[in-house]
């Protein structure tokens, strides 16, 4: 019956994110495309996944104990904070805090987390702003 109740959860929220994502509209890119196919791929993507929960549920779910959720929850938490502080801390800041929280959460160590924080968003703000031509947030904090 979980399975079934996210299942149509989740059919719902494919449903109101294609919608919503048909409405973007952008002058400034060329992109024969448009903006809104991304949107609309991973509402496609979800609606499908969504729709084999419902045909076929899981017979014995596990739900799992309440460390599994209470990481669940403070990782939720985390990327809310980062979509909160984004524009403040900037994009370098701001993801290498959070990455390196979610991979220290995960269980690796201080520092190979800490490092794998600041190496991924290194490499994504390289890859957005100057590989994709997609400016990042560089923070007001930091006067950007």
């Amino acid at each position: 019956m979980t399975d079934r109740i996210t299942g149509m959860l989740g059919l719902i929220l494919a449903l109101a994110y294609g919608i919503a994502g048909s409405g973007f509209h952008s002058d400034f890119i060329t992109d024969n495309l448009g903006p809104t196919v991304f949107p609309i791929m991973l509402a496609v993507a979800l609606g499908i996944f969504c729709l084999y929960l419902l045909i076929r549920p899981d017979p014995n779910p596990d739900w799992g104990s309440w460390p599994i959720w209470r990481n669940q929850l403070i990782a939720v938490v985390a990327m809310v904070l980062y979509a909160t502080v984004l524009e403040t801390l900037g994009f370098l800041l701001s993801t290498s805090l959070l990455v390196g929280f979610l991979s220290f959460m995960l269980g690796g160590p201080r520092w190979p987390a800490v490092a794998t924080g600041v190496g991924a968003s290194v490499v994504l703000y390289f890859l957005f702003n100057f590989g994709l031509g997609l400016p990042l947030p560089t923070g007001s904090l930091f006067g950007g």
